[in-house]
């Protein structure tokens, strides 16, 4: 009985193992999927003080430079929307706010450096910025598709219809089944990341925390707003 335990045992943390080698596996593939923005935050100072939580500069995009391209993605990319996400410690909700026109950000987004548009938002947010994040909006609409949520989407719509196809996008894709569904956790992720760009400071174990900080984030606990500086 004590042979049949020990070998139970053995199998056991033979299958653990593979286990926790095929998460590891499957976090490097999802990884090195991510293209890197170098430079986002080079020869920046006199920033804003740290607060709790994250504050994430997200640079959403649309294809196709249209005279407006952000040299610093790859392929051509112009700007859709500047937006601040707002993560608290907990990782319980988050608010997405939309810098709006008066801010004068756009254009430095269109500069070489990515560290230009950091800057830009520190200084007129007043917040200060812990990462940079480009996603093309082809990724929201590849979402919205595969959750079965209306896809349609029109390029330079304004802050009010790009919250509602976000907030829409985001109740298909964050629902409570999805930690129950690990494929379809997958498919997310790795949809997410094939069209997504962070900063080359933000590292593969900062990448984990945030996301398993954000593990209970539920649609309903993301906030959309207008951005205002403090």
């Amino acid at each position: 009985m004590a042979r049949v335990v020990r070998r139970c045992a053995k199998v056991l943390s033979m299958l653990g193992l593979v286990g926790v080698l095929v998460v590891l596996a499957t976090n490097v593939a999802l990884v090195s999927r991510l293209d890197r923005i170098e430079g986002a935050f080079a020869g920046l100072s006199d920033r804003p003080p740290p607060d709790e939580g994250q504050t994430i500069l997200m640079v959403a995009t649309r294809p196709g430079g249209t005279g407006n391209d952000v040299p610093w993605l790859v392929d051509e990319q112009s700007v859709e929307a500047v937006m601040l996400v707002e993560i608290p410690p907990d990782g319980m909700s988050a608010e997405v706010a939309t810098l709006p026109a008066s801010s004068r950000v756009r254009p430095h987004v269109n500069q070489p450096a990515p560290s230009s548009s950091v800057a830009a938002v520190e200084a007129w947010s007043g917040r200060r910025i812990d990462h940079l994040i480009a996603i093309d909006w082809t990724t929201f609409v590849q979402l919205a598709d595969v959750n079965a949520v209306d896809p349609s989407y029109v390029y330079g719509s304004g802050p009010a219809a790009q919250h509602d196809f976000l907030r829409r996008v985001m109740e298909g894709t964050l629902h409570a089944e999805l930690r129950r569904q690990p494929l379809d956790l997958l498919q997310v992720l790795s949809t997410t990341a094939d069209g997504t760009a962070v900063d080359d400071e933000w590292s593969v174990v900062a990448l984990d925390a945030v996301l398993l900080s954000l593990r209970n984030l539920r649609s309903h606990e993301i906030t959309f707003s207008m951005a205002r500086p403090r």
